[in-house]
Parts: structure tokens; sequence; C-alpha cells
């Protein structure tokens, strides 16, 4: 099935009728997929239940990392450009559950640098 599909009734419709006033509504088929936009959500939420009940009852956060769409073709040139992308998310993460080590990078005057820790080489 084809999400562009999905709510139309091109995959098919139910169609119901009040006896009484003769009003029809017409309810078209969705298309299921868990890639559709409007289907997905069902999915998703049926994930993030399953994640739940196995997940400890803390608080956390939820992170995604994401490439821009203007920098895309960027990445798609040359691959290798990536291991920026998880520098970043890694630094990201570090900075955000080690507060002190944010403080001592402020001190440093460090937190402008993409590499900031010393396991990462770093490429000119």
């Amino acid at each position: 099935m084809h999400p562009l599909l999905c709510h139309t009734c091109y995959l098919g419709f139910d169609q119901f009728e009040c006896t009484d006033c003769d009003n029809w509504n017409i309810i078209p088929h969705s298309c299921h997929s868990r890639f559709c936009n409007a289907c997905g959500v069902k999915y998703a939420k049926q994930l993030a239940a399953k994640a739940t009940s196995f997940c400890l009852d803390c608080p956390h956060r939820h992170i995604v990392f994401t490439i821009p769409e203007e920098l895309r073709n960027w990445f798609r040139q040359d691959r290798t450009r990536l291991n920026l992308l998880f520098v970043a998310s890694r630094n990201t993460i570090s900075i955000l559950t080690n507060k002190s080590l944010a403080d001592k990078l402020k001190k440093k005057k460090l937190s402008d640098t993409h590499y900031i820790f010393k396991d990462i080489p770093v490429r000119n």
C-alpha cells in the first residue's frame, strides 16, 4: 500500500447511512503502514508502550539527532563526514549528563570546538 493513498477512496471505503434522516457518511480505509505519517502514529505509540514496560521508573531524556535537510548532500558527498555528527552527538550528551564537565570546559573556553574529548583524533 502506498502511504499517499491512505485515507482516500482508492483503498476502499465504508459507507454508513442513517435510516431515519437519509444522511450518509463515507469513511475511507487507511493503509496501516508504519511508514505512513497518519498510520505510523499507532505503531510509534505501541513501540513507546513496549519500551516503557521494560524501562526503569526514573526521569530520563529522549534525544534525537538528525541532519538538517540543507546539509544532507554535504554528508552524502563524503560519508566520512558523518563522524562529525557522531562526535557532536556524543559531546552533547556528555555535556548534558555531566554538569561538572561542562563547567570545566567553560572555564577552559573549549566550548566552541568540535573535538572536546582527547580520545577522538583531530584530522585537518
